[in-house]
């Protein structure tokens, strides 16, 4: 029998249910197992059973990739596209769910502990754990009955491992682009209590070459030779490729631990806590043009042509970031009678800095002053839940939730950009609060047999205070806001054949707005990008339905899903001259189709694949008409993988395939360009990855990532062909 874990369901007791995807028997074979999800009802249930779209992606399918950040993890998934346009360098790289575009829009929880921050309601990837997850449970489609704000998309947990024994393990590794990478881990089980585990990775890589330097081309004799043409994200017109803005580097570490103790026969506590670090910088800049003096020099760009560059125009918009993440979470279980109670607590404190140039003309890499920008922000989460099955027919569950956030924002300027020393007083100051209070309910009613119902409810009290914002002295005081949302949602699992399992939903999300998005102004170049203190959530109503079919023992799946949402109250600029000004002016619908298929060939090759269509609208907005039936930005109308694992003897492999189509980043949809910075063009990279263990302490693995060295722009340019070797030695 398995020990009792801590997402164990609450009487009558669940019989010992397979856990992995993939497993060995003892005659060496491999065979298909359903999988446990906890975070689609926060009960425990096998994916069959579990209303919506559900995939989970164990501990073995994490290792058959090469997997530098956890969104890496998911890039293969239907329905799911992860925007990460250069790499480990990217520091705004987000999950794009059911045709929402970012983080804000899916919960992004570890060991139930949400990780959206209190600013932007986004995450940094790369101050997150990679090596000590045991498994990612994704919920695809509007959560908000159960987990309130920032579930629209759906849900994604991060749930770390529990070690059962001791275990011991390093590794270390070496690729393209001077990247290295170590990880070291402890863990171990003393008695029938308690377990700890503590780890610390560490990863960096000097980068490449990510940001070209375009500058216009008019008529005139130029002095200097070197460069080429590039079109503008239009098509429109040519300009003139004079360098780039140097090797775009990053670094990022982890520290992290966990501790789980049993307290009674039926009860658990377990305390995780993160510690990370993500940093990115720029190297040296390169120029494409020669050697040119300290005034203003002319490339040749054609006859009679010419185009105008200084040595600031090298560092434009560069600079260096680091985010510095720490998620404490507190969760406890123990049953009473029939009654399982559970609570969930827990912080993530957040310090983000990132520097700007703010020089011009001659002012260049190793001299040119700067503006630097400090967020700090909080959030403090706490839920109280109760589960009771009552007779054999329902399952009720009933809890409260509260959740607090806090931010502040300060602009500096610094004598050299490329340093977060020597700021002066802030210049501009924003920030402010909020807070949610909510209550929710689901009743799991197994009607007959093959049928079950989920009823959900919950409703959220949302307010915002002491916002404000403006130079510091004379900033602008806003009042309170306070609006509330009633989130209901209906799901039916239906086990038509034995085989056969037939799901079907409609409910409500909803996101409340950030306080980047309520208070955070600034300026771009002429225009000017002002929030909003009274902006009001967005809602959605989302419909549902799905088939999922098994063959030959399960060693054949298909499933189809279809999937609607309705999107009010849209967040969006509205144009007023010089500035644009968030306002809740939009609609928006979203139609889509999931297909995903995977077949074991033999006992130890599986293929697989899946296919989406994302057709997401705006189907209403006042305040941009140019928006109007045109495809959300950030979002590709298909996308397709697919993929084979093998396992023989010693020897595991793995082969990936991901496409994605056109992507706009244009509201009207008319960057059309392809190939030209600035634009997001159709992509398919292949990826691979071969591990063998020829020990049982050790293994060493090789992963090649774009195997045809294709580049691409996802509006900076991607990396071609990129080698990792690695070896890993455990106990």
């Amino acid at each position: 029998m398995r020990k009792k874990m801590a997402s164990d369901r609450v009487v009558p007791p669940l019989p010992d249910l397979p856990r992995a995807s993939m497993a060995e028997s003892s005659q060496n074979e491999v065979v298909r197992m359903d999988d446990i999800v906890v975070s689609a009802t926060k009960t425990e249930k096998l994916i069959t059973d579990a209303p919506g779209s559900v995939t989970v992606i164990d501990r073995q399918a994490l290792q058959n990739k090469d997997i530098q950040t956890v969104d890496d993890a998911l890039n293969t998934i239907a329905g799911v596209f992860i925007k990460r346009s250069k790499g480990l360098m990217d520091s705004t790289a987000a999950i794009n769910m059911r045709g929402f575009y970012g983080d804000k829009y899916t919960l992004i929880l570890i060991d139930g502990q949400p990780l959206n921050d209190a600013y932007t309601g986004g995450v940094d990837w790369g101050s997150i754990p990679v090596d000590n997850i045991a498994r990612i449970e994704v919920i695809r489609g509007a959560a908000s009955a159960l987990y309130g704000g920032n579930a629209m998309g759906g849900v994604v947990n991060i749930i770390t491992q529990t070690p059962e024994k001791l275990e011991l393990a390093a590794s270390g590794g070496y690729g393209t682009n001077a990247t290295w990478r170590y990880r070291l881990s402890a863990g171990n089980r003393f008695g029938d209590r308690l377990s700890v585990r503590i780890g610390w990775e560490e990863q960096q890589t000097d980068g490449y070459e990510t940001t070209p330097v375009v500058k216009t081309i008019t008529s005139g004799t130029g002095n200097v030779a070197g460069g080429y043409a590039m079109d503008n994200k239009h098509g429109e017109a040519t300009s003139w490729v004079v360098g780039d803005k140097g090797e775009n580097g990053a670094k990022r570490s982890n520290l992290n631990g966990k501790i789980s103790f049993n307290f009674s026969d039926t009860g658990e506590i377990v305390f995780t806590a993160t510690s990370g670090k993500n940093e990115y910088d720029y190297g040296r800049p390169n120029s494409y043009m020669g050697t040119f003096g300290d005034g203003p020099t002319y490339a040749i760009a054609g006859s009679g042509q010419r185009a105008r560059f200084v040595p600031n125009d090298f560092i434009n918009y560069t600079g260096m970031g680091k985010n510095e993440t720490e998620t404490y979470a507190l969760s406890a279980k123990e049953l009473f009678g029939p009654v399982r109670i559970s609570f969930q607590g827990g912080t993530v404190q957040v310090d983000d800095r990132y520097t700007t140039e703010s020089g011009s003309g001659n002012d260049g890499y190793d001299d040119s002053a700067g503006s630097l920008k400090i967020t700090e922000n909080e959030s403090w989460f706490g839920e109280l839940r109760g589960d009771l099955p009552l007779g054999d027919a329902h399952t009720l569950t009933l809890g409260t939730a509260y959740r607090t956030d806090q931010s502040d924002t300060n602009d500096y300027n610094v004598p050299f950009y490329r340093s977060y020393s020597g700021a002066g007083s802030s210049t501009f100051y924003s920030g402010g609060n909020s807070k949610t209070w909510a209550v929710f309910a689901q009743d799991e009613w197994r009607i007959i047999d093959p049928l079950t119902l989920y009823l959900g409810l919950r409703y959220d009290q949302w307010k915002v205070y002491d916002g404000a914002s403006g130079e510091p002295g004379a900033e602008i005081d806003y009042d309170s806001n306070e609006e509330s949302e009633l989130s209901p949602k209906v799901a039916a699992v239906w086990k038509a054949l034995d085989n056969t399992t037939v799901k079907a939903s409609v409910g409500h999300g909803f996101r409340p707005p950030t306080l980047y998005e309520l208070y955070r102004s600034w300026t771009s170049y002429s225009t000017t990008y002002e929030s909003n203190p009274d902006l009001k959530p967005e809602t959605v109503w989302a419909y549902e339905l799905g088939v999922e079919q098994a063959f030959f023992d399960g060693r054949s799946r298909l499933s189809l899903t279809g999937y609607r949402n309705d999107i009010e109250d849209l967040i969006y600029y509205r144009t007023d001259g010089s500035s644009k000004i968030r306002t809740n002016a939009g609609k928006a619908r979203t139609l889509g189709i999931e297909l995903e298929a995977r077949q074991a060939l033999t006992d130890w090759l599986a293929v697989w694949g899946n296919f989406t269509y994302t057709d997401a609208k705006i189907t209403e907005n006042d305040t941009d008409p140019d928006s109007e039936d045109q495809q959300v930005c950030g979002i590709p109308q298909r996308t397709w993988n697919i993929g084979a694992d093998a396992r023989f003897e010693w020897i595991k492999a793995s082969l990936v395939g991901r496409y994605y189509s056109k992507i706009y980043n244009d509201s009207d949809n008319k960057d059309t360009a392809e190939g030209v910075y600035g634009t997001y063009e159709p992509a398919f990279f292949m990826d691979a990855k071969v591990t063998v263990t020829p020990l049982d302490w050790m293994e060493f693995s090789v992963s090649v990532d774009n195997i045809f060295d294709e580049t691409y722009y996802e509006y900076y340019e991607t990396d071609g062909c990129t080698v990792f070797a690695e070896l890993t030695v455990r106990y």
